[in-house]
C-alpha cells in the first residue's frame, strides 16, 4: 500500500491568526510557524493518522485549543496505532485520546475563565482500510471511482434542523446556524460527554485509486462539493489536488483559516 499526501494551512484573507492545526503522520502546525502558509508533502506506510483541527474561542484561544487537540493526539499515537488492526480497541484507544484532550481543554478554560473549543477530522489509515472519527464541522470526504462522498457528518444546529425537517437540506449552507455546534472537544462534564462520531471502515480495494480530504469549514464554506469534486477528481496527484483546493478557497475570499490534507491511497 502506497500512502501520499500533501497539507496546507493558511490563515486566510480575512483572519491574522490561524486557528486551525493539523496533525500530518506526527508533524503539527508549532506556535512559530501557525501563523505562515504552510505547506507540506510526503508519503508514509500503514498503520498512520492524518487530522484537522479547528480551534474556537477568540484571540489566542482557538489557536491554543487546536494545538491541545493535536500534541494530544500525538501522546496518543502509539496507543492507538498499536490497536490499527482490531477496531473495537481501536474505537476505545480513540475515545481515550478524546477525554484526555478535553480534560486538558476544561483544565485550563478553568484556570483562565474563558471558553474554548476545537473541531475533529481523524483518519486512521490501517492495512487495506481506513477508519475515520469525526467532532464538529471539520468534514472527512472520500473519492472512489470518480465519486466524491462526504463520510462524515456536520454536528451543527442547522443539520439537526435539517434532520427535524425545519429547514431543507439545500437551506443548511446558508442558514444562520450553520457554524452553532452540536458537538465538540472543549465541553465540561455537566453539559454532555464528549465522543466522536465514529464512521464505518472504509475497504481500500486492491490495485484502487482512493483518494481522501480532511478540511475544516474555510475550505467548505468557500467551495461546493461540486467543485471540490472536480478539483480532486481532475488533479494528477496530491501536491495538485491540495494546493488547488487551497488557491481556489483564497481566491474565493479566504473568509476564514483554510486547511487541508489529500492523501492518496493505492
Amino acid at each position: 500500500m502506497n500512502i501520499n499526501f500533501t497539507a496546507r494551512s493558511h490563515p486566510g484573507k480575512v483572519r491574522l491568526n490561524n486557528e486551525d492545526n493539523l496533525y500530518c503522520n506526527s508533524i503539527i502546525l508549532t506556535p512559530e510557524i501557525r501563523n505562515e502558509p504552510f505547506s507540506l508533502s510526503g508519503d508514509c506506510e500503514a498503520p498512520c493518522m492524518f487530522a484537522v483541527c479547528d480551534g474556537m474561542g477568540g484571540e489566542e484561544y482557538g489557536e491554543e485549543a487546536s494545538l491541545i487537540a493535536v500534541k494530544t493526539l500525538s501522546e496518543h499515537k502509539i496507543n492507538m496505532l498499536n490497536n490499527f488492526n482490531n477496531f473495537k480497541k481501536l474505537d476505545k484507544a480513540v475515545q481515550d485520546f478524546i477525554l484526555d484532550a478535553n480534560k486538558k481543554l476544561c483544565g485550563l478554560m478553568i484556570e483562565r475563565a474563558v471558553r474554548m473549543g476545537t473541531t475533529l477530522a481523524l483518519a486512521v489509515i490501517c492495512e487495506n482500510y481506513v477508519k475515520c472519527y469525526a467532532i464538529g464541522d471539520s468534514r472527512i470526504y472520500a473519492l472512489r471511482d470518480g465519486v466524491l462522498t462526504q463520510l462524515s457528518h456536520d454536528h451543527t444546529l442547522a443539520l439537526q434542523k435539517v434532520k427535524m425537517g425545519l429547514i431543507k437540506p439545500e437551506d443548511a449552507k446558508h442558514d444562520k446556524d450553520r457554524h452553532v455546534l452540536t458537538r465538540c472537544l472543549g465541553v465540561f462534564e455537566d453539559e454532555m460527554t464528549p465522543e466522536a462520531e465514529v464512521l464505518e471502515p472504509e475497504k481500500i480495494l486492491h490495485d484502487e485509486n482512493y483518494r481522501l480530504l480532511l478540511c475544516s469549514d474555510g475550505l467548505t464554506d468557500m467551495l461546493s462539493d461540486k467543485h471540490i469534486e472536480i478539483i480532486l477528481k481532475s488533479a494528477p496527484d496530491v501536491s495538485t489536488a491540495c494546493n488547488a483546493l487551497s488557491e481556489r478557497a483564497l481566491q474565493a475570499g479566504g473568509k476564514d483559516n483554510v486547511t487541508c490534507i489529500v492523501i492518496d491511497i493505492n
